[in-house]
């Protein structure tokens, strides 16, 4: 007891520290479910929650990442007509599927008198309530949630591999001498390790920072380039084949989704009620993520056609400074990011599966090297499937499409069991809409990318 009271005041020093970018850090540990995120929870730190003006910065600064650079891409796949109906359309639909989830954790919450319910807890709760012949899977779809978290920030941390490598020899290739992208991930590993074996998220703050202006800035520019010298607009496709839909599905769906961010977020501000609502503060953020992302992939598709990369920054002139700029810019922005995507991971394995399981004396070692073999295989993952444009598709198609699509269905549909599901049943209906647009967008997105990944990148080579 003596113990406890003597740690208490260092919590509410630390407590009271905090930035508005460490408290969002800790939100996101405590939608995995952590058991540290319970020990951060306290009434001490009320004050420190983020207000309504934190709380849409944040939204804005999870939405512009590496998936909007794919955005022209994902034009391309489906036609500039078909591009700005779906991306307003699906993002719209997704958004709706996140407002439901976050209903329902609100309310379980209360019901059972958790403050911090977590994702995985969520669904375990909604299918233990919901009909009684599917009750005995609410620990295994808990299960399939982390296991979704993780391979959807483990895939992220891939993207980023491919993406700074391909950075990289760009312009090594402008400086220096020719050398194959796969040296390049390779080199990577060692310093990639460095940064993620940092354990705290206070210390991966400034990471965050530094690639949160450097991504803004390296936008900006990127726009100044797609705006200028527009080409004739008639040389647009507006419908493109609908076998190309997967992968703008599963772009669209990578570039959107921050289903952890998103879900920390509500529960961190001084005023949750503001937070859903027709206009609460998350739609009055992706209303201004949404425009921007359909904009950029519209001009993006119609500055370069059909000779749009995987990456936009691949189009830019090779040569300028600027544009070389822009590319050094957001490969130190997406370098800096990559632990605190790790970081995600690295929590739900250690946390909830591995450090319990193991003896005090020898977890600091054990996690160690779980952290280097998870950037290790990250690493190989990249080396084997080098296309930023398709690995990005098939981490939105696989994992996005189940935990922002399938899992909220399957919540709604569960929670609503014993209360009805309203007139005409149109609540059961909304929940199998969910579910089988998700069933469709991602298992036809997965399929694909994987036929194409395996297409183009064969793990065992014909001669």
């Amino acid at each position: 007891m003596e113990r406890k009271q003597r740690k208490l005041p260092s919590h509410r020093r630390l407590d009271q520290e905090l930035s508005f970018h460490q408290r969002l850090l800790g939100g996101v540990q405590k939608s995995f479910g952590s058991p540290l995120a319970y020990e951060a929870h306290s009434p001490l730190a009320k004050d420190n929650r983020l207000s309504d003006l934190e709380t849409f910065i944040n939204v804005l600064k999870c939405g512009f990442g590496t998936g909007c650079l794919a955005m022209p891409k994902a034009f391309l796949y489906s036609g500039w007509l078909i591009g700005l109906i779906s991306t307003f359309a699906l993002t719209s639909f997704v958004l709706y599927a996140m407002h439901t989830l976050l209903q329902h954790i609100n309310a379980l919450g209360n019901q059972y008198q958790i403050p911090m319910l977590s994702y995985r807890k969520t669904v375990e709760l909604a299918i233990s309530i919901g009909h009684p012949k599917i009750r005995f899977l609410s620990k295994p779809f808990g299960y399939l949630v982390d296991v979704l978290m993780c391979a959807y920030h483990f895939g992220v941390d891939c993207v980023y591999v491919v993406f700074i490598a391909k950075s990289l020899k760009h312009l090594g290739d402008l400086h220096f001498w020719p050398l194959d992208e796969r040296l390049y991930m390779a080199f990577l590993a060692l310093p990639l390790i460095l940064t993620f074996l940092i354990r705290d998220l206070k210390s991966l703050v400034p990471f965050a920072l530094t690639s949160n202006i450097l991504l803004f800035l390296g936008f900006c520019l990127i726009l100044s380039f797609l705006l200028r010298g527009l080409p004739k607009f008639e040389h647009l496709h507006a419908i493109q084949p609908l076998a190309n839909f997967p992968l703008f599905f599963g772009t669209v769906l990578f570039a959107i989704e921050s289903v952890g961010v998103i879900l920390a977020l509500g529960r961190n501000m001084r005023t949750p009620e503001d937070f859903l609502g027709p206009c609460g503060v998350l739609n009055q953020a992706m209303i201004v993520v949404i425009t921007f992302y359909a904009i950029f992939g519209f001009f993006g598709y119609w500055r370069y056609g059909q000779d749009t990369a995987s990456s936009v920054l691949g189009n830019l002139p090779e040569k300028e400074f600027l544009p070389q700029l822009v590319t050094a810019m957001f490969a130190v922005a997406i370098f800096f990011s990559y632990a605190l995507q790790g970081y995600v991971t690295v929590d739900i394995i250690w946390r909830n599966y591995l450090e319990p399981e193991l003896e005090d004396g020898s977890t600091s070692a054990v996690e160690f090297l779980v952290r280097i073999a998870l950037v290790i295989a990250s690493v190989l993952v990249a080396i084997q499937y080098p296309d930023f444009g398709l690995l990005l598709s098939f981490v939105g198609s696989f994992c996005l499409a189940q935990l922002g699509l399938i899992l909220p269905g399957i919540v709604d549909l569960c929670i609503r069991y014993e209360e009805g599901y309203g007139p005409g049943r149109i609540f059961f209906y909304r929940s199998m809409l969910f579910i089988i647009m998700g069933l469709a967008g991602g298992m036809t997105g997965t399929v694909v990318t994987l036929r194409t990944l395996h297409a183009r990148y064969p793990v065992i080579k014909r001669f």
